[in-house]
């Protein structure tokens, strides 16, 4: 004899019914949390029917949420919202990056350390590109043209003077160079005879260091950083390039300059060294 199926009611009660019909008696469950199951007798099929929205959900017990930010303004904002008095920030400065820790333990207090937020400093394009000429010749036309494009960033020498340099340098393309001399302003003068024109000689005179301005991050205040010419005379074809003085004092001064600012702005400590 079949038995009713209990606790049927509304959409579950619908299935129930049509289940009956159909192969044979279901029975409808309902757990403690308030999950409704329809069961049914051949082959131990069951399905959920639990109407939408009326079970409990579990709240996490802990803030399990690792963020990573864009900005250093992003890092603030992020840290004030959320920090408490166990909070502490990780300032890794051979990686350019900065890790919130939101809640960090105690001293006598444990904690699982899940909710962080990091910031991993990217480069300004500028950085990037002096960075990846630095150390490097290049034959004089390159360097011309390099000089030209990345004008902007060089502070010193004017940029009149500089502009006649890059000219003189695309001008004496078949030239013979012979000799560098060293002159009393401290500049570089390149001999070279030019067999085209009637053997003339003369002189190339270039820079021996450049005062550069660019910011080392992305959206920082441009900082100085020094540029020394390099060169080499390789049968009589002239290679040129430069060599940035202390760059990596001057990134990580930089870097030290933000991990400065992020504290004063969140007050929250931090301690140079990486979280595991």
């Amino acid at each position: 004899m079949a038995k009713e199926p209990i606790n049927t009611t509304g959409e579950a009660a619908t299935i129930a019914d049509l289940a009956v019909r159909a192969q044979g008696v279901p029975s409808i469950i309902k757990t403690d949390d308030g999950q409704v199951f329809l069961l049914h007798p051949a082959g131990y099929d069951y399905v959920e029917v639990t109407p939408d929205n009326s079970v409990p959900v579990l709240q996490p017990k802990i803030i399990d949420q690792a963020v990573t930010l864009q900005n250093v303004d992003a890092l603030v904002a992020y840290v004030e919202r959320f920090k408490g008095e166990a909070s502490l920030m990780f300032a890794d400065i051979e990686a350019s990056r900065i890790v919130a820790a939101i809640d960090y333990h105690g001293k006598d207090e444990p904690s699982l350390v899940k909710h962080r937020g990091t910031l991993a400093l990217p480069f300004s394009e500028e950085w990037k590109i002096w960075r990846e000429l630095d150390g490097k010749l290049q034959q004089q036309l390159d360097f011309a043209r390099f000089i030209e494009e990345n004008n902007p960033d060089i502070s010193a020498p004017p940029a009149a003077d500089l502009l006649e340099a890059v000219r003189d340098l695309q001008a004496r393309r078949q030239v013979n160079f012979i000799k560098a001399v060293r002159t009393s302003s401290d500049n570089e003068n390149f001999e070279f005879s030019d067999e085209t024109e009637a053997r003339t000689r003369g002189g190339l005179e270039l820079p021996t260091q450049f005062v550069l301005h660019l910011p080392v991050y992305f959206g920082e205040p441009p900082t100085e950083i020094r540029a020394f010419l390099r060169w080499r005379l390789d049968e009589g074809k002239l290679w040129l390039g430069i060599k940035l003085h202390r760059a990596e004092h001057v990134r990580q001064a930089a870097f030290r300059q933000i991990v400065t600012s992020v504290v004063e702005r969140t007050g929250v400590d931090v301690i140079f060294g990486k979280i595991g």
